[in-house]
């Protein structure tokens, strides 16, 4: 609805009188409701006498700040309807004086909508059950709210107030207010609907309130009624979180607060509700997410609370989420090991594991959240970060001493307690493997078992064949065991990684095309690049031959 036009007319502007403190409070709520009677005038300044406003609401119309008409009734007399000038809005809000000439009077459907809206105003100031209070009453300039609709396209609703009451708990009852007069075409009552069905597919509500406020119709007849709600239905269907309600009391709405007249739309519903019960029902849905998401953070802060405590807990809740959101980063890499085997471990954890996990807990800023991150570990959970690795470090030990047992000591195993005394920590790809690895030294001792003992065997002969080679006098000087170390220095070799001694073996060298009496490959890994036992020392002829040279 607009107001009248706008005249011009010539005259210079009466001066403004001096206008009381009652005078100025009833032009500010004529320049806010737009429109009241003189009635509602009296229900909103109840401690002033009627008959005093009566006086200064015709004083305020005979200077021009308030204009005053009575529409047309069929029965009896309509009471004044005031509303603001454009001098006296200006002298309500503070502004400069208006140029131009003054409005016309507003036309009868203009009064009767804008007096329907300010009624339903007082109703819910005056007639709302106990406990309920209004809280907020917003006019179409206020109330307006432009949104993006889901097709990227901007739109706004523009609905007739805004209302919040607040409820006996002091939680907030919103809602959007349409009034119908009966005037309303059936395709603006469409266009309407499809505004306010995109306003709640869009979730536009989201960025002004805390729940999708309820829309209420109010219109003349219960089929407008009925008919406003089947659109809204076909627009929205029965799963939005709009809820709209519909009522007929728009030619009596002092009772639309008070009475059982309010038809619940898109949530169904079959006997009408009063006005609190409607907007109760929008905020329904709110409220149960609101009670869901605080069972939800109780459940969530119990759970922490019993990661926090119980580390077993911990352990296996951490190894459910993988091992890159442990946050064992932040630590030093023997601790990040050791605790990566705590964590990994199935068996029952001992004092030390179970306080380096809950020191790690500690450590994590939220352990639902891990991708959160955590904080630098303070004195004390370094303390039990320490002694969990020197209790991993006394486990290993004692593990590689009864892989030993089992197996005997080879190089992998002496390899392993080298790292591991030298304050290193296997990982648990290494644990794993160093049985398996201890199983393959004792095979590999074996066959360097057999091979030393064939080549023991080959050894003396072919000391005893180097013996006979000599001239007589030499033999009768060099017996067989002279020899040996010659034979050694020559056949065998060591493997500077297993630090192991190498024989040779004649059945490998013959199809790998290596020197049958010379060791070419280490028994235990298998490398090649080996190291003669000795240098070789001089023969005793070598060196009477070099002194022969010198004379």
């Amino acid at each position: 609805m607009e107001w009248g036009r706008t005249m011009t007319p010539r005259r210079r502007a009466a001066p403004t009188p001096p206008l009381s403190d009652l005078d100025q409070r009833i032009l500010a709520l004529l320049t806010r409701h737009r429109v009241i009677t003189q009635n509602q005038l009296a229900s909103l300044v109840p401690e002033v006498p009627t008959r005093t406003l009566r006086y200064r609401s015709a004083r305020l119309a005979d200077h021009r700040l308030a204009g005053r008409s009575r529409p047309y009734r069929e029965r009896g007399s309509a009471p004044f309807h005031l509303w603001p000038t454009r001098r006296g809005e200006a002298l309500a809000s503070g502004g400069p004086p208006p140029r131009g000439g003054e409005r016309r009077e507003p036309n009868p459907h203009f009064l009767a909508h804008a007096a329907g809206l300010t009624e339903v105003y007082v109703a819910l100031g005056t007639t709302l059950p106990e406990g309920f209070v209004l809280a907020r009453f917003e006019r179409e300039g206020e109330a307006r709210e432009p949104f993006v609709a889901e097709v990227r396209r901007e739109r706004a609703i523009a609905p007739d107030a805004l209302i919040e009451i607040t409820d006996a708990e002091g939680g907030p009852l919103l809602a959007f207010l349409e009034l119908d007069m009966g005037t309303m075409s059936h395709r603006r009552l469409r266009r309407k609907a499809a505004g306010y069905a995109d306003y709640a597919r869009a979730e536009a509500w989201r960025e002004r309130h805390r729940f999708c406020p309820a829309l209420l119709f109010l219109t003349t007849t219960g089929k407008r009624a009925r008919s406003f709600l089947a659109a809204m239905e076909n627009e929205l269907g029965r799963d939005s979180l709009l809820l709209t309600c519909a009522s007929d009391l728009a030619r009596a709405p002092e009772r639309c607060a008070s009475e059982h007249r309010w038809l619940l739309g898109v949530h169904g519903g079959g006997r009408p509700v009063d006005l609190p019960a409607a907007l109760r029902e929008a905020r329904r849905p709110f409220e149960e997410a609101e009670a869901e998401a605080e069972a939800e953070r109780r459940r969530e802060e119990a759970e922490r609370d019993r990661l926090r405590s119980d580390p077993e807990a911990l352990r296996s809740h951490l190894r459910h989420w993988g091992k890159g959101k442990w946050g064992t980063g932040r630590l030093d890499a023997v601790v990040a090991t050791a605790l990566d085997l705590t964590l990994e471990r199935d068996e029952p954890m001992d004092d030390a594991e179970r306080r380096a996990v809950l020191a790690l807990g500690a450590t994590i800023t939220d352990p639902l959240r891990l991708w959160e991150g955590g904080r630098e570990p303070d004195e004390d959970e370094r303390s039990a970060f320490e002694a969990l690795v020197e209790h991993s470090r006394c486990q290993q030990i004692d593990h590689v001493a009864d892989l030993a047992g089992r197996f005997g000591d080879g190089p992998a195993l002496r390899e392993v307690r080298r790292r591991v005394e030298a304050g290193e920590l296997l990982d648990r790809a290494d644990l794993s493997g160093l049985g398996l690895r201890a199983a393959d030294d004792r095979r590999s001792r074996n066959e360097q078992d057999r091979l030393r003992s064939d080549y023991m065997t080959w050894r003396e002969a072919e000391a005893r064949r180097r013996a006979r080679a000599q001239r007589l006098p030499a033999r009768l000087r060099n017996g067989p065991d002279t020899f040996l170390d010659e034979v050694d220095r020559r056949s065998l070799r060591i493997c500077p990684r297993c630090r192991e001694i190498a024989y040779p073996d004649p059945d490998r060298a013959r199809y790998e095309r290596a020197p049958y009496e010379v060791a070419f490959r280490c028994h235990f890994c298998g490398g090649t690049e080996l190291a003669e036992i000795e240098p070789p020392r001089p023969s005793p002829q070598m060196g009477r031959a070099r002194q022969g040279g010198r004379r």
